[in-house]
């Protein structure tokens, strides 16, 4: 058995956590809120004693929720900044590290353990606090030419502004996309009017990703697909609906298999370089 750490950085929580990178396993995991407000370097050195809390790792592999260039510098700030800090040096007394976009990792650990593992292309589309994809080919993420391939909620639809959890939250003037979704789930028509809209959006936006690279299917995760139904029913017909070639619109929808652990194996990966099965 080979295990490393992975830890994914996401703008509401950070996980790490040992993991099996034959089986895709996690052997052992901790959290924390990651309140990025709070600024890089704080949310730097919570990562050092998450990687200190679990111990135990000859390599560890970090996915962030900004743009990683395909030499692993961080090159945006949208969540928290990264730019400039001295990652690598942080860790130094824990172990070396690899750093990825937390879209491509979540995107290599289903491709090899979960849902992708049987297709030659898919599109995997991540639906949290924001709105992010990797088209996936024959297991490996496609970085792009600058590492900015990941950017399906923004450009001309700006899908992210109203398909993200932050914005279904800011829709329905609530605290957060569960909440909204538990009360359309208690019978308030404007929050599952919020989540219905929000659905129908990203579905549109994926289908125009879809006409333009044609994936043998999309796989769909993050926290707002995975946790409230109604934006996922409304996803669905929405991209079929905007699929333009016939033989398209069979294409699989399928829900990622290793949910909420889908960013740290995939972290975990990153960090085992070419020593974990298929990478």
């Amino acid at each position: 058995m080979t295990a490393f750490l992975g830890i994914d950085v996401g703008a509401t929580k950070v996980a790490a956590g040992m993991v099996d990178v034959g089986s895709g396993a996690v052997l052992r995991s901790t959290s924390v809120p990651s309140n990025p407000a709070r600024g890089g370097p704080s949310l730097l050195a919570d990562c050092v004693a998450l990687a200190e809390r679990v111990a135990g790792a000859d390599q560890v592999g970090i996915g962030v929720c900004e743009l990683v260039d395909p030499g692993g510098a961080v090159r945006s700030a949208d969540s928290f900044d990264w730019r400039g800090l001295d990652i690598a040096g942080s860790f130094r007394e824990i172990a070396p590290i690899r750093v990825e976009s937390d879209v491509r990792a979540a995107a290599r650990a289903e491709a090899i353990f979960g849902a992708g593992r049987t297709l030659r292309s898919f599109l995997y589309v991540n639906a949290g606090t924001g709105v992010s994809s990797a088209l996936v080919l024959d297991g490996l993420p496609y970085i792009g030419a600058r590492g900015n391939a990941v950017l399906l909620g923004a450009g001309p639809l700006d899908v992210e502004q109203v398909s993200g959890g932050t914005a279904v939250a800011r829709a329905a003037g609530m605290s957060s996309a569960a909440e909204v979704n538990r009360a359309a789930r208690a019978g308030d028509e404007a929050a599952l009017a919020v989540l219905v809209r929000a659905g129908t959006a990203l579905g549109e936006a994926i289908a125009f990703a879809v006409n333009l690279l044609d994936p043998e299917a999309v796989v769909l995760g993050g926290s707002v697909v995975l946790g409230a139904a109604p934006y996922r029913q409304a996803l669905e017909p929405a991209i079929r609906e905007h699929l333009w070639a016939e033989e398209t619109r069979g294409l699989s929808v399928l829900t990622c298999e290793l949910g909420d652990s889908a960013g740290l194996i995939g972290a975990a990966l990153a960090g085992a370089g070419g020593n974990g099965r298929g990478v």
